[in-house]
């Protein structure tokens, strides 16, 4: 009786990322793993992850390393990632990685409930009037990229109030506005506050929007920026004051320096789900605060 020969299986090669820092523009590929890719010159490849959405990514070799470069912010979209999220990469031998996506709870990440809680909508309602809204494209360091080869020009870019707060705008500048207000609409809890010079360190949320949020008792919170990068915020309850007021603090810093938040610029925090807050940005107009009035349940202005 002939022996039937066994097809030996190729072992996949994999390699694992952790989510820190400014992860959405580009991710470093362990210098290790280059060598699975058989001593050739991979320039492109195929990421597919839990949503089934595959995304041709270029990849891009720096002084320091190989980056995930053009189209990965497309797969962090695609899949709402945020900062702590665990991915695992399996590769194919060819030029495909499926990637697998697990959040802080340890547990795959389910990317359908992920797009339900970050899902936005139009929530800037303009009255006749065109108004700044602050936006930056900042290259933040991400791990050892090599900021020598980047573009360090931070971009402020302007655009019309009844565009969506966090979309990249299609001018770059916007006419001054009048003094009139400007409605924020929002179906989420939101808090507004006009920045002040010791905000940078600390910025305390309002006592009756921290309990029914549930943040008493939390370590901290998610923020998403205009820009949709997303920053872990340290949260710090003062017990020794008689409100027990929670306070942003590590973490929150940076998000204002990359922002290039200015005193004088008003902030709208809005609660789209536990833990997950969305920040707007309207910038001031020759030093003066732009009014803004929210229209949202516990608004708090």
């Amino acid at each position: 009786m002939a022996r039937k020969l066994m097809k030996r299986s190729v072992k996949k090669e994999s390699f694992f990322k952790i989510l820190l820092g400014d992860f959405s523009k580009h991710l470093r590929i362990p210098p290790a793993f280059i060598k699975n890719f058989n001593g050739g010159s991979l320039r492109k490849c195929s990421l597919r992850g839990p949503s089934g959405k595959g995304r041709a990514v270029e990849l891009e070799e720096r002084e320091n390393g190989l980056f995930f470069s053009k189209g990965w912010q497309g797969f962090v979209k695609d899949h709402h990632l945020e900062v702590g999220n665990f991915l695992v990469f399996r590769y194919d031998g060819e030029s495909k990685f499926k990637v697998t996506i697990y959040d802080r709870s340890a547990c795959e990440k389910d990317v359908e409930v992920a797009e339900r809680g970050f899902g936005r909508s139009d929530s800037i309602e303009s009255k006749g009037n065109q108004v700044r809204v602050k936006e930056e494209i900042i290259d933040l360091e991400t791990e050892n990229y090599n900021e020598d080869y980047e573009n360090k020009t931070s971009i402020a870019n302007r655009r019309n109030c009844n565009a969506m707060s966090g979309k990249k705008p299609t001018t770059d500048y916007v006419a001054e506005t009048s003094s009139e207000c400007i409605s924020f609409k929002s179906d989420h809890r939101c808090f507004m506050e006009s920045m002040k010079r010791h905000y940078r360190y600390c910025l305390m949320i309002p006592k009756k929007l921290a309990i029914a949020e549930g943040l008493n008792s939390a370590r901290n919170v998610t923020l998403r920026d205009p820009n949709g990068r997303l920053w872990l915020v340290k949260l710090v309850i003062r017990p020794k004051t008689s409100c027990k007021r929670v306070e942003f603090t590590t973490g929150w810093g940076e998000c204002c320096q990359a922002n290039q938040i200015s005193v004088g610029d008003t902030m709208v925090f809005e609660f789209v789900k536990q833990s997950a807050i969305q920040l707007h940005i309207f910038g001031a107009v020759n030093g003066k605060r732009c009014p803004v009035v929210l229209d949202a349940p516990n608004g708090e202005n």
